[in-house]
């Protein structure tokens, strides 16, 4: 009996090496993808969780905002906010300037327990500057130089700002927090455009802050009155 044994011919193995490496750039494909899509996956997480971060120092201080009286003009003194007018990266602007109060002082050092704090947006960046209350006007301070900077956000897009008024609460009724669209008839920044008399602060503050990417986050502030 014959018991030769046929090879593979040349045709045969060019093709299982074409197959092969078509299974193989198959699953490089499927690999990298998987590996782009938990970079992703990561870098969302990231933004989510700086976004977090950033939302709860906001939250103190808009629990600690020192009020205004309406009836006593105080220098030292004031609230004014503004969405940002432009988006983009390359934008500088101050969108938010007050005082708060409970400023904590463990190492007990001689100073103010109020502070002087500024939010603004430079070249995509969300700051955070920071001063003691030192008695005087607010336009002789020189935040940029003078105060302690703190970064709370990079690749920040847009930061758009909602304000409830005393007035609107009282034109509008329930409808100022109802439904998907209840601030759209708020204020867009502080103080209101035309404003006469009345309170000095908002009731609420709508605070919403796009990052590049596509991560959003909006959130909504009690302002004490008192």
């Amino acid at each position: 009996m014959n018991s030769a044994q046929k090879g593979f011919t040349l045709l045969e193995m060019v093709i299982a090496i074409a197959l092969s490496a078509l299974v193989a750039a198959m699953a490089y494909q499927s690999f990298d993808g998987a590996s782009r899509n938990a970079e992703r996956t990561r870098d969302v997480l990231n933004d989510v969780n700086k976004l977090d971060k950033a939302w709860q120092l906001i939250g103190q201080d808009m629990r600690n905002i020192l009020p205004l009286n309406p009836q006593i003009a105080n220098p030292q003194l004031k609230f004014e906010a503004a969405s940002l007018k432009t988006k983009g990266k390359d934008t500088f602007q101050v969108i938010m300037v007050f005082a708060r109060r409970g400023w904590v002082n463990p190492l007990g050092r001689v100073r103010s327990d109020l502070q002087q704090v500024n939010y603004r947006i430079a070249e995509g960046k969300l700051w955070r500057d920071y001063l003691p209350e030192r008695n005087m006007p607010l336009e002789n301070i020189d935040f940029e130089r003078e105060s302690f900077h703190q970064l709370l956000l990079d690749n920040v897009v847009d930061v758009q700002l909602r304000f409830l008024s005393d007035a609107r609460i009282k034109a509008d009724g329930k409808s100022v927090l109802e439904g998907s669209e209840y601030s759209r008839n708020w204020e867009p920044l502080w103080p209101p455009i035309n404003a006469t008399g009345g309170s000095a602060m908002p009731i609420a503050l709508e605070m919403t802050i796009e990052l590049e990417g596509g991560a959003r986050g909006v959130r909504l502030f009690e302002i004490p009155q008192k």
